[in-house]
């Protein structure tokens, strides 16, 4: 995965999500990555949130759409629905419910 962002495009898509006041992700850790843009977000993103939020930070379309796959398949994700796929994140102190 490719975290070489700069930080205002983290700005942008925190603005773009109505981001709380959390911590940035550290560079190039995309397990941090995931944990910010879900801490920004309540801790509940649809699919195609995601496809928007990676697609604003710079993957692409197949990068984004790959990314999306790996983020539902981890193992701190919990699918809530199914139409449309919505994911919760359960893997920090903020969104562990």
């Amino acid at each position: 995965m490719r975290l070489d962002l700069p930080v205002f495009s983290l700005i942008a898509v925190a603005t773009l999500a109505g981001a709380a006041n959390r911590p940035l992700p550290k560079p190039n850790d995309p397990d941090d990555f995931v944990r910010y843009i879900f801490e920004v977000n309540d801790c509940v993103l649809t699919e195609a949130q995601l496809l928007e939020i990676y697609s604003a930070a710079g993957y692409g379309l197949m990068g984004a759409n790959n990314a999306v796959i790996a983020v539902s398949n981890r193992e701190d994700i919990e699918v809530l629905r199914r139409n449309p796929f919505t994911y919760r994140y359960y893997g920090s102190e903020y969104c562990g419910f």
